[in-house]
Order: structure tokens, then sequence, then C-alpha cells
């Protein structure tokens, strides 16, 4: 039985290849998007097939796990520091603001800041991380961050980071009374994070050119894999990923392999990995010590018997998909139809987010 878990775990088991693309690449919305038409290829069938495989697998590894008397005595001895959550989700995310002031940017490496009143803001935010009461003032800078960070670089850029302004509203609720506004944390941070995970994974299949671009400056990443198909793989793993994230399953085995996998990554991209993954640790270290948390069922839990969520956890992951997929592409299409405009001479509307981001970043 042990063996059937270990193989299951092993086939999702994330490359070595979870760094942002957005932050080595020269990135740019100059050129389109892949047509969703482009995608009818054996290999995207396979891979599509394979994770939904897997995601039944999970579903069934989560129940035998739960009876293992070993996994759940460890549940519960990390359970009894779950009220530390907010203290570690303090100290995260206190590190990753002073880096990123220290580098000049926000909310993620590629983000450069327009002027240094916002690297003073983030600075200011990491020493409200000091007390418990002034966090809840930090959560409220960080969605004023993120709201600002959505003018200066556009929504369809922003949605990569949704996991910081959960972790905004993490903070703030920290301090309400009521048990059941509280706990609302714990989902919207799951929720976050999960979204996050999956959007991020979409650039690796509708551009494709930047993810490959990373691959040929370290190949030995694919492990001699062809390029394509390990880009390919990379964004069915991640999509898995968040999606487990937001349907509650193997909430601590998951989030422990998430956090270990980008600790791996930092071998090969080093400091930049360490100013963009630093806040994300946080959050999963959260999960590792919350768990599902309270009051709150994750939806995966909405059935009782092994086949029903089976079949939850695997058609809803061809929804989710579907219902991201095109917002995705058709958000794409627009930057791209913008940049077009923008060099036949039209100008941008007055207060429109700048879409120039052809700049090489610096590894």
């Amino acid at each position: 039985m042990k063996a059937r878990i270990a193989l299951a775990l092993s086939v999702l088991l994330p490359f070595r290849a979870h760094a942002h693309v957005k932050w080595f690449s020269g990135y740019s919305y100059n050129q389109a998007p892949v047509e969703i038409s482009s995608l009818n290829t054996p290999a995207f069938w396979a891979l599509l097939l394979l994770s939904i495989v897997t995601i039944g697998l999970f579903v069934y590894a989560d129940r035998v796990l739960e009876r293992w008397p070993a996994y759940v005595n460890l549940n519960n001895r990390l359970g009894q520091y779950a009220d530390r959550a907010p203290v570690i989700l303090r100290i995260f995310t206190g590190t990753s603001l002073l880096l990123a002031w220290q580098a000049d940017t926000m909310i993620a490496p590629e983000l450069k800041i327009p002027n240094q009143l916002w690297g003073w803001l983030q600075f200011a935010l990491a020493l409200l991380m000091l007390g418990a009461t002034t966090s809840a003032l930090a959560g409220v800078g960080m969605i004023v961050l993120y709201l600002f960070a959505i003018y200066q670089f556009g929504m369809f850029h922003m949605l990569d980071y949704l996991v910081y302004p959960a972790i905004g509203y993490f903070l703030l609720v920290t301090c309400v009374k009521n048990p059941k506004i509280q706990n609302t944390r714990i989902p919207v941070l799951y929720v976050g994070l999960g979204f996050s995970l999956f959007w991020a994974a979409l650039e690796k299949v509708f551009y494709p050119a930047w993810g490959l671009e990373v691959l040929h400056q370290e190949p030995a990443l694919t492990m001699g894999l062809g390029h394509g198909f390990f880009l390919l793989a990379c964004a069915f793993i991640e999509m898995s990923l968040g999606y487990l994230l937001i349907i509650g399953l193997l909430q601590r085995s998951l989030a422990l392999t998430i956090t270990l996998v980008f600790f791996t990554t930092t071998c090969f991209f080093g400091k930049t990995e360490v100013v963009g993954h630093t806040i994300l640790h946080g959050a999963l270290l959260v999960f590792i010590v919350v768990g599902r948390g309270y009051y709150f069922r994750p939806p995966i839990e909405w059935h009782k018997r092994v086949p029903l969520k089976i079949a939850f956890a695997c058609v809803n992951f061809l929804i989710v998909g579907a219902l991201l997929a095109w917002p995705y592409h058709q958000m794409a299409l627009s930057a791209f139809e913008k940049r077009e405009g923008f060099r036949e001479g039209h100008q941008a509307p007055s207060g429109a987010p700048s879409l120039d981001h052809d700049h090489p970043h610096e590894h």
C-alpha cells in the first residue's frame, strides 16, 4: 500500500523548472499568444490525461493516508503549531518586502518600482509586520500596493500574483474577533496561491517562447527531454498543483512538496529565486501547520465517498482549466493588440497601464 502511494506521488512530483518564467526571460507582449487550436497535439492530450489520472490517484492516496497512524500522528503534531501561522506569515512576508525594497522591485522581481516612494512604502510595511496589531495595517498596505501594481502593469500581468492580496487579507482579518470571519483567511490563502500557480502555468502553454528561452539558458533542467515537451509537462504539473491547493487535497503533503521544490530551483536561479519565492514559502509553511483549517470545509470534502471525490476532482480540473485558459488567451490577445496599436501610432488612453516589458532581466 505504501508503495502505491509513493508511486502516485512520484507521478506528479514537480520537475526542477518551476521558477516564474517572467523573472528570467526577456518576455514581451509584442508577440501573439499561441492559438488554442494549435494545442490539439498528442503530447497535450497525453499530458492532460496523465494529470487527470494522477489527480484521481491523489484522492485515493489522501484517503489511505488519513488511515495511516503515523501520518495522523504527524498531522496532530503539526496542528499544535496552527496558532503560530500569523507569526510565520508575518516573518516571511516582512522578509520578502525587505528583499523587494533592496532590489527596487515590488511584489515580484520583474516589476520595477516607478519611483522610490513605493520602495519606502514596502520598507514601512515590513516594519509594520513586527507587531501583531500593526500587521493588519500592513495587510491593507499590501492590498493597496497590489492595486497600484494593477494600474502600473495591468490586470493580466498581475493575476500571476493573486496570492499577494490573499496574504494581505489574511493579515487583515487575523485581528478580527469573529472566528468565522477570521477563519476565512485560510481558504482565501489556499485559493490565492492555487490560482497564482495555475495562472502562471498557463504562460508556459500560450507563451512557450518565454519558457524555452529559460531552458536554453539552463538545459540541464530538462533532464534530457525535448524542451517543448518538458515545458508543456511543467505547465500541467503546475496547473495540477495549483488546482489541488484550491480544492484542498493533501494540504500538508502538497505544501511540503511545493516548498521543497522551490528550494531546489534556487540552486539554478539563485538570488532572484529567493526574492520571488520567499513570500510563497511563508504561505506554504502556514498550510503545513494549519492543514485544512477549521469552520470551512475544502471543496474536496463536499463528497464523502471516494468514487464521488475522484469524479469531483477530475471533472472540475477540466472545468477550472477551461474557465481559466479561455480568459487567459483572450487577455493575452488583448495585450498583443494593444501593443500592435501602439506600434501603428495610436495613443494609449489616459492612465492606461504600460505594456512595454521587452527588457531582459538580470539573472
